[in-house]
């Protein structure tokens, strides 16, 4: 285990000394020393790349997940905009489950305190489907 790192390093170092002198690939000495440190070699390099991809990968659906929480409270806050039309709609992506906000005014006719007070607030995950079968 402790001879596979050195030799991935040794052939890293290989590779960057043919780059910097193309001569030294023919000496039968490198090419031993190039096939021997080859499978260690090949074996930390795809042990690295996995390591990449797999943050990548979680990177992504991260993305993707907090992109379909938007989706979701976006289109909720359209529902919502078309059952309560006079209602200040905001969409909370954030919320444990995709929410959405609704502030509606209060009634002309309400006391002052009520006024005071405000409108009715809701904050729901889900609403009935204002086109109904």
């Amino acid at each position: 285990m402790s001879e596979s790192w050195f030799n991935a390093l040794c052939y890293e170092a290989g590779l960057w000394a043919v780059a910097r002198w193309p001569s030294l690939a023919f000496n039968p000495w490198f090419k031993r020393l190039m096939e021997h440190c080859r499978p260690d070699w090949a074996a930390w390099k795809t042990k690295t790349v996995m390591e990449a991809v797999d943050k990548q990968a979680a990177s992504l659906v991260e993305q993707w997940e907090q992109e379909e929480k938007e989706s979701k409270a976006n289109a909720l806050a359209q529902e919502a905009h078309k059952l309560f039309p006079d209602a200040i709609i905001t969409p909370l992506p954030n919320a444990i489950v995709p929410s959405v906000l609704i502030e509606t005014a209060p009634p002309a006719g309400a006391s002052e305190a009520v006024k005071a007070l405000g409108g009715e607030l809701r904050i729901t995950y889900q609403l009935p489907s204002s086109e109904a079968p």
